[in-house]
């Protein structure tokens, strides 16, 4: 039964995927705008795209250092426990990682095909765009958590025989990695956002007299980068480890009642 439900699970993930995917195509085949539009969402997409590499990097390193440090931690218990815990650490933070990435890497594209629309004075197709710019982030953000939450069950119980109450605290490391790449994608790109939206502010509106968010300051362009890393990128890893986390401690406390409540063994699966 438990193989039944992962095969269920993860069909589900693939027709999300699938689904996901077709949105963003239709993003991506609007038309991406006028030449004036294109040379304010070029830079925007470039600095986007060079803050992520530097902060992803750093995040990378930290927690190749720190799943070292969970193996060495847990290879007093048990050298099983310190490689499963370590891997589910790290593939938590990658599915964050992916999750903040994929969220920005849209939003950067979609933001020259909305403001196309609103030239074209069409508030339903500007609308449109963003809602499903957006929709797209959403679905692959869950289908990366119920993919890799399903794919470790699977292992745990297929390859490794464990008893499918014991499965879900073995998943605290995927739900920490998880939380640790989020935690510093939030920290990063919100110092970074406010850092250029005071000093684009200060430039433009106190020193030069310009309108806010005018394209004539070249801080706009930081101001904007940082919108991009801090509300959407940060914001999607956030949220991916937000699911995570929730879901994986309602697994604990599911297969606690159970295993407490004495159930028939495929009600504790269907339980759990």
């Amino acid at each position: 039964k438990l193989l039944l439900y992962c095969v269920i699970l993860l069909i589900i993930s693939g027709v999300m995927l699938l689904f996901a995917l077709g949105v963003a195509r239709w993003v991506l085949s609007q038309h991406e705008g006028s030449a004036q539009i294109q040379s304010v969402s070029e830079p925007i997409r470039v600095g986007a795209a060079a803050f992520l590499k530097v902060q992803y990097s750093t995040i990378a390193l930290l927690a190749i250092l720190l799943s070292i440090v969970i193996f060495i931690a847990y290879f007093k218990i048990s050298i099983y426990l310190a490689l499963l815990t370590s891997f589910a650490f790290l593939l938590g933070g990658a599915c964050s990682a992916l999750s903040g990435l994929v969220a920005m890497w849209v939003a950067v594209r979609a933001n020259s095909r909305v403001a196309q629309k609103a030239v074209e004075k069409s508030p339903k197709g500007a609308l449109l765009v963003a809602f499903r710019g957006g929709a797209f982030a959403a679905l692959l953000i869950v289908t990366l958590c119920l993919f890799g939450l399903v794919s470790l069950t699977l292992i745990l119980s297929g390859i490794f025989h464990e008893n499918i109450l014991d499965i879900p605290v073995l998943l605290v490391g995927y739900a920490f990695g998880a939380s640790f790449v989020a935690l510093f994608a939030q920290l990063g790109g919100g110092i970074y956002t406010k850092a250029a939206d005071v000093g684009s502010d200060i430039v433009g509106k106190i020193e030069l007299q310009l309108p806010e968010d005018d394209p004539r300051n070249p801080a706009v362009i930081a101001d904007l980068v940082g919108d991009n890393v801090g509300d959407c990128a940060g914001r999607g890893a956030d949220l991916f480890e937000s699911i995570a986390a929730e879901n994986i401690g309602s697994m604990i406390i599911a297969s606690t009642l159970a295993r407490k409540s004495h159930f028939p063994v495929h009600f504790q699966i269907a339980f759990t």
